[in-house]
């Protein structure tokens, strides 16, 4: 197994060591990849990586625990086809499989993890430990890339101030949503649009906009869910809406089960005749 470590700041390089240590992989084959200067968002320092991995492949990629980390570890292992878990305790490499906590650290999960390359970010369990091994140094540097047109940078909210909390009506976009034009069909509905993590991970929309879990829960009185499969996590974030129209193009999606109404479909497509049907029903 050859394995990156993903350093940016210092202290990061005895986390990344001190999880080797703890899954038995000090005698591995290693590279060391520091990220140099700053950064405006995580997003600049995706192609780099991306380019890092295709000059020197490896079959694992760490990265330290903490939001830039997570983000990394998920949208790098989506750009190479590989497999990503967040805030890991343990990894198994003999039984491939990875341990984290779930549902508010009430119980460890054991995640079987069969694509490589594998891209991990690590639990804070690891922040501050100190390494019996000595701490690699760099044998790589990587550099921001610039932001791509049109990525604006992110308006910090404060949380009882954003929209999605007030709204009447909200568009909950998950992974199928991906490539549809959310801004406008949520402006056209009068909908305020929010996101899975999932689809926030793949980059383009707002993370501040997140439901679920780990976001925000809405209340609207009428919901939007369209391109999510129904998963409990993110579900939690859009229950206690009055009226839930889901649409999905699986007519076995779980996500039908929680809605009043449900249209099997092509996202796009709907959201375009639902518009135009609330553009002629305003203007009459």
């Amino acid at each position: 197994m050859k394995i990156a470590l993903v350093m940016h700041i210092p202290g990061e390089g005895s986390a990344l060591m001190s999880f080797l240590e703890h899954s038995g992989l000090t005698a591995a084959e290693r590279v060391c990849w520091q990220l140099e200067g700053d950064s405006e968002l995580p997003e600049q320092w995706l192609a780099p990586l991306e380019d890092a991995f295709h000059r020197t492949p490896v079959d694992l990629i760490l990265f330290a625990g903490g939001g830039d980390g997570d983000e990394l570890a998920t949208r790098l292992a989506w750009r190479l086809q590989g497999c990503g878990v967040c805030q890991v305790r343990a990894f198994d490499a003999g039984k491939g499989t990875v341990n984290r906590a779930v549902y508010g650290n009430a119980l460890t999960a054991e995640l079987a993890v069969d694509r490589t390359p594998l891209c991990l970010s690590l639990a804070s369990v690891y922040a501050g430990n100190t390494p019996q091994g000595q701490i690699p140094q760099a044998e790589a540097l990587l550099y921001p890339a610039p932001l791509r047109d049109g990525l604006s940078l992110p308006v910090q909210q404060n949380a009882a101030q954003n929209p999605l909390l007030s709204a009447s009506r909200v568009l909950a976009c998950g992974q199928g949503a991906y490539g549809v034009d959310t801004g406008r069909l949520a402006q056209a509905l009068g909908a305020e649009p929010g996101f899975s993590r999932q689809r926030v991970m793949s980059g383009g929309c707002d993370e501040q906009r997140m439901l679920g879990i780990s976001g925000h829960r809405v209340a609207p009185s009428l919901c939007f869910v369209v391109g999510a499969s129904g998963a409990s996590a993110f579900m939690a974030g859009v229950e206690a809406s009055r009226y839930i129209v889901a649409i999905n193009q699986d007519p076995d999606a779980p996500v039908f089960a929680a809605a009043d109404i449900g249209v099997v479909g092509d996202a796009a497509q709907v959201l375009e005749a639902l518009a135009d049907c609330y553009h002629q029903a305003s203007v009459k």
